[in-house]
């Protein structure tokens, strides 16, 4: 015999399924959850965001950030316009991406978010839901491969037609390398952006000294400057590996190396000295180096300036930068005794927009953009490191590989 209904329930109706655990709501959601710091550390994720990435709680949670399970190009969309528009408004809607999947593939979703604040007003956590967007993504392919099917069927118009087909072919390019196109848009945002600093200086100066002095006025302003200032950095960044992905071997010096050290040591010198740096140089055993002096100067500067900021908060730090011959192989090493790295980090230090330490500022550029002018010459970068040890980067630059030629360089301007 069926028991009465409860509550004016119909008859039939077992209450048990009105009476679901809100942790299981949330963990087996039909969309995505997760929540993140503002830096982007993950703290909290569904088990459905889970299954779709195919990662384990553990492997995720304050280990990586949002930017790192989204493409390059989503990566980069998220840090100009999504994190600056969800700390300025306090939420952002229906921004779609691409989720990285742990097997290598991706996955198109639609992304929403809300930012919780102090109760000072400072950003503490972003709550983020995605919803699953593969078969519509799907439908919009299908209909822009019947476009095409039916553009390329129109003799009358071959013409316009083969006009049509060349910008459908520039746009699957496009869309095929995301990040390519985003490094180009971005080059035209430096105007503006430039604009927006100049008034924020502006601004700065005009308003009264007891309203710029007011908490949450100087709270805003500051965020406002951290935003442009980063902006500004990325941008100058990217137009750096644009010019290095288009440019062939630049033009071969003989430098002074302990001259370039001394250079790179003065750019450096309130670092050094903020964190009481002992640097050692050893390179007597070639004191000369053939190499672009731009490039040369870049991959050490970012190898040294890497080292203190990764310093290790319990001993002094120490740095150590090293020349030696093999052959006609130049081999250059800076040996630290920071905070190292684990074999799986180290597996990704050579990424694009990779960061491997949330406490420290930085964009992930750097290492990739070194990596990328050695292995330009012909040379090849390594690390050795230990977890709480230190890291050793080792460069080796073959002689014959430097070309001898004036680089291409196309304009940007």
């Amino acid at each position: 015999m069926n028991a009465e209904p409860e509550d004016g329930a119909p008859a039939g109706h077992d209450l048990r399924l009105t009476q679901q655990n809100a942790e299981e709501l949330y963990e087996q959601a039909p969309c995505g959850y997760c929540s993140c710091l503002p830096d982007g550390t993950l703290v909290k994720l569904n088990q459905t965001l889970l299954d779709w990435l195919g990662y384990t709680r553990e492997e995720l949670v304050a280990r990586q950030g949002l930017q790192q399970l989204l493409t390059m190009g989503g990566a980069l969309h998220f840090e100009l316009h999504g994190m600056p528009l969800l700390l300025l408004q306090g939420y952002v809607r229906e921004l779609s991406y691409e989720l990285r999947r742990k097997n290598g593939t991706t996955q198109a979703v639609l992304l929403n978010a809300t930012l919780l604040r102090d109760t000072d007003g400072s950003p503490l956590v972003a709550r983020l839901t995605m919803f699953d967007i593969t078969a519509r993504r799907q439908y919009e392919l299908e209909l822009l491969q019947a476009k095409q099917l039916a553009d390329s069927q129109r003799e009358q118009l071959a013409q316009a037609n083969a006009a049509l087909l060349e910008n459908n072919k520039l746009l699957t390019r496009t869309n095929a390398d995301l990040d390519t196109f985003i490094y180009t848009a971005s080059h035209d945002l430096r105007a503006p952006i430039t604009n927006i600093d100049g008034l924020l200086t502006l601004l700065h100066r005009q308003l009264p000294p007891e309203v710029r002095q007011a908490t949450a006025i100087a709270h805003i302003l500051g965020l406002m400057k951290t935003s442009v200032d980063r902006f500004m950095g990325t941008i100058h960044q990217l137009t750096d590996i644009i010019r290095l992905q288009k440019s062939q071997a630049p033009h071969a010096e003989t430098i002074d190396l302990a001259a370039l050290l001394d250079d790179i040591c003065l750019d450096l010198t309130p670092q050094l000295r903020a964190a009481a740096v002992q640097l050692t140089v050893e390179v007597s055993q070639c004191p000369e180096v053939a190499f672009a002096p731009k490039h040369l100067r870049s991959i050490l500067y970012n190898l040294v300036s890497n080292s203190i900021k990764y310093r290790h908060p319990d001993r002094p730090p120490a740095v150590v930068v090293r020349c030696r011959r093999h052959g006609t192989t130049t081999i250059l090493e800076v040996e630290d005794n920071g905070l190292g790295m684990s074999a799986a980090q180290q597996g990704k230090l050579f990424g694009l927009f990779q960061r491997l330490h949330y406490h420290v500022q930085g964009s992930g550029v750097g290492l990739y953009m070194v990596k990328r002018i050695v292995e330009n010459a012909g040379g090849t970068i390594t690390v050795q490191s230990q977890p709480n040890v230190g890291a050793t980067f080792t460069v080796a630059l073959p002689a014959q590989a430097v070309s001898s030629e004036e680089p291409a360089l196309q304009p940007l301007e």
